[in-house]
C-alpha cells in the first residue's frame, strides 16, 4: 500500500508509525446523546481491511513491530443534520435505513457520528527513540 510504504520511508530507524482505523459497528448518528440513525460502514470498511492487512503483513515480515493497540470512539461534530448530509454524501456513505435521511436533514442543531476507531502505535525496527516517552506504552 502506498500511504503505508510512504508513513514507514518517513520515519527513521526506531521511530514510531501510528495508524488509525474504522472499525465495526456501524457510527452512529447522535443529537444531545440520543441515537438517531445508524451510517453504513461498508465503504469504510473494505478500505481499512486492506489497510489492516497491509500493516499485518509489514509487522509479519519484521518491517514494523506493534507496540500498542487502543479501541476508542471518535466523535465527528457538525453543526446541522444538513452539513451531516453534506459530509456523508462527499464520502459516499448513507444511512442504513434511507428512511432516516429526512429526519436528518430536520436537525437544525449540533450533532454528532459516532465511529469506533482502532489506534496501533508501530515503531520501525533499529535503535529505539531515546525521547522520555518512548519507555511508556
Amino acid at each position: 500500500m502506498d500511504v503505508l510504504r510512504n508513513m514507514v520511508d518517513a520515519a527513521r530507524p526506531g521511530g514510531v508509525v501510528l495508524d488509525l482505523q474504522v472499525i465495526r459497528p456501524n457510527a452512529r448518528v447522535e443529537v444531545d446523546g440520543r441515537f438517531i440513525c445508524e451510517i453504513g460502514g461498508e465503504v469504510l470498511f473494505g478500505k481499512a481491511a486492506a489497510a489492516t492487512a497491509a500493516v499485518d503483513a509489514a509487522i509479519a515480515a519484521g518491517r514494523l513491530v506493534e507496540e500498542a493497540v487502543d479501541d476508542h470512539d471518535v466523535l465527528k461534530h457538525y453543526p446541522s443534520g444538513a452539513d451531516l448530509l453534506a459530509d456523508l454524501d462527499r464520502r459516499g456513505l448513507s444511512p442504513v435505513d434511507e428512511a432516516a435521511l429526512p429526519r436528518l436533514g430536520a436537525i437544525v442543531g449540533p450533532c454528532v457520528t459516532r465511529e469506533r476507531c482502532r489506534l496501533r502505535r508501530l515503531r520501525l525496527p533499529g535503535p529505539a527513540s531515546r525521547d522520555p516517552g518512548s519507555a511508556r506504552r
